[in-house]
């Protein structure tokens, strides 16, 4: 049965609903003012913007709220008058016995008041985030039915009250919390029986570091330097969106703080890899290199590039910078070493890319063989605009017409209609032979695509085609979506010269031999 299974009030203004709904629970988050609601989401498929469950979880927050200030009123005595008449001693007492079983209470007061908590060894929030992070419960369920990342309620709190600090200018504050966040949500990773981080949004991962990185501006950026070696050689960062973070923070804070120890540090990572051409060898690598270009020194990141040509990414960088200094024999060279050397691990996709600075070249060169096999080679097996002007451009108008027939024959072998064919007769503007062609395949959808290629040349032709092809996709096809589709073609159809009394025909036909399908009666109505 569909409905709210829970609504909580999360903090002050802020709603937190799970729905049951026709594709599993779904998570709903309210935010209001007061009295409207000024934020909100929810994880359900739908396209509709807002969904339907967010009015029904706004009705039920109205209710609750509703019923409060009922309650309130009936009460003879409030709690705010009956704080009055209570000495503080006692409500001290209260409240600590009250904290010691209510987790709620205890988070909302410590997120509150933690600030004012003397300075002790280590890190004030820790413990806080900790426990919170232990309390917190999600549902797997909820991410593997809605395939939708779960929020962490108490990160999200402690992101806020982070951010408050930095708009008071309490660096130091807001830096404390993102380094607990840091250090106890990994370790609540670290510690799950199962890879729960795909379940919640890897801004839980980065969104402390954007603080840390702001707050450093104002507190000293050598200090978290060191603090960032130091935190992330432990063990529970590694192959985490942390690292990177952590990487990422580094080098910017290292280019005014210590530019030689970042480096070195890289140097230290890519001597450790056994596979220099593995994507961890290209993460390292790219940073030291993006590292250098930030510091000014271009000749350092190319030459390191160039190093290292056995990382795709950098060879393409290099061939191409080769070929905007014209050494087209170096880019050549580079490229047929690599596609000689590696040609069984090859995917279409890289092979694609180097014949693609090899056409470059060879067009720049002027090298028509070379021109000639290359743009036939991206032709081959599917039609394609750009190659297909490369490629006659370098035949006389005599060559050209053998070479047009050679594609076509190779395009239209199969039993079934090529679109390749197709487009290639469009582009040569052969419009007889495309509507032949179309009638030798006749379908709906292909008429629908190439039609106006050739229906003002042959306009009966044309009309008789849709003629055809509607009768026998009307006669295979039932359903709404089928009735529509007829529909939208009949339109097309009357546009042709002749067409429109020929639709008239044809819808009167259907309206009689069709006329139990009383949904194609009623949308062809609109015809």
């Amino acid at each position: 049965m569909n409905g709210i299974i829970e609504l909580r009030q999360t903090a002050e203004n802020n709603w937190k609903a799970r729905y049951q709904g026709n594709y599993g629970i779904y998570t709903i988050k309210i935010t209001t003012d007061g009295k409207k609601t000024t934020k909100f989401s929810c994880s359900c498929p739908s396209d509709y913007y807002p969904c339907k469950h967010i009015a029904m979880v706004e009705e039920a927050i109205a209710d609750i709220v509703a019923q409060t200030e009922e309650n309130g009123k009936r009460d003879e005595l409030q709690p705010e008058e009956l704080i009055k008449n209570v000495s503080m001693e006692k409500l001290r007492e209260f409240l600590i016995a009250q904290l010691k079983y209510n987790q709620d209470l205890l988070d909302a007061f410590l997120l509150e008041f933690a600030v004012n908590a003397e300075d002790s060894k280590g890190n004030k929030y820790s413990g806080i985030i900790r426990r919170a992070l232990a309390s917190f419960s999600f549902d797997e369920d909820d991410y593997y039915y809605s395939e939708e990342t779960q929020d962490i309620d108490p990160l999200d709190q402690w992101y806020d009250k982070a951010m408050d600090y930095m708009h008071q200018k309490k660096y130091e504050e807001a830096i404390l919390i993102c380094k607990a966040w840091v250090e106890e949500y990994s370790q609540w990773l670290y510690n799950a029986e199962d890879d729960v981080s795909m379940m919640f949004s890897s801004d839980y991962q980065s969104l402390p570091f954007g603080i840390l990185e702001e707050a450093a501006e104002h507190t000293g950026k050598k200090k978290l330097f060191d603090y960032c070696l130091s935190e992330m050689k432990m063990k529970k960062y590694d192959g985490t969106e942390f690292q990177d973070e952590f990487h990422r923070l580094l080098g910017n804070l290292a280019l005014t703080v210590d530019p030689d120890t970042f480096i070195a540090m890289q140097d230290k990572l890519f001597a450790d890899i056994k596979d220099k051409s593995s994507y961890d060898a290209r993460t390292i690598l790219g940073r030291k290199i993006d590292f250098y270009r930030r510091l000014g020194q271009e000749d350092k990141a190319w030459a390191l590039m160039e190093q290292n040509i056995q990382i795709e990414s950098f060879r393409e960088e290099v061939i191409r910078k080769k070929i905007r200094e014209k050494d087209f024999s170096g880019a050549k060279k580079l490229i047929n070493d690599n596609t000689q050397g590696n040609s069984k691990n090859r995917s279409p996709y890289h092979n694609n890319m180097w014949n693609e600075l090899l056409l470059d070249i060879a067009q720049k060169e002027k090298d028509i063989p070379a021109i000639r096999d290359l743009s036939y080679g991206f032709l081959q097996n599917h039609f394609s605009k750009q190659y297909y002007d490369i490629y006659k451009r370098v035949f006389s108008p005599s060559e050209w017409e053998s070479q047009r027939e050679k594609l076509f024959t190779d395009y239209s072998k199969g039993r079934f209609f090529s679109h390749a064919a197709a487009e290639l007769l469009v582009e040569e503007k052969d419009t007889q032979r495309l509507a032949d062609y179309v009638e030798k395949y006749l379908s709906v959808q292909d008429l629908e695509n190439y039609h106006k290629n050739f229906a003002t040349a042959y306009p009966e032709k044309t009309v008789e085609l849709f003629r055809k092809a509607l009768v026998s996709y009307a006669e295979k096809n039932t359903g709404r979506s089928c009735y529509e589709y007829i529909l939208k073609l009949l339109k097309m159809m009357s546009k042709i010269k002749g067409g429109k009394e020929a639709a008239s025909e044809l819808v009167a036909y259907f309206r009689i031999h069709y006329k139990i399908r009383k949904a194609m009666i009623e949308i062809l109505g609109r015809f």
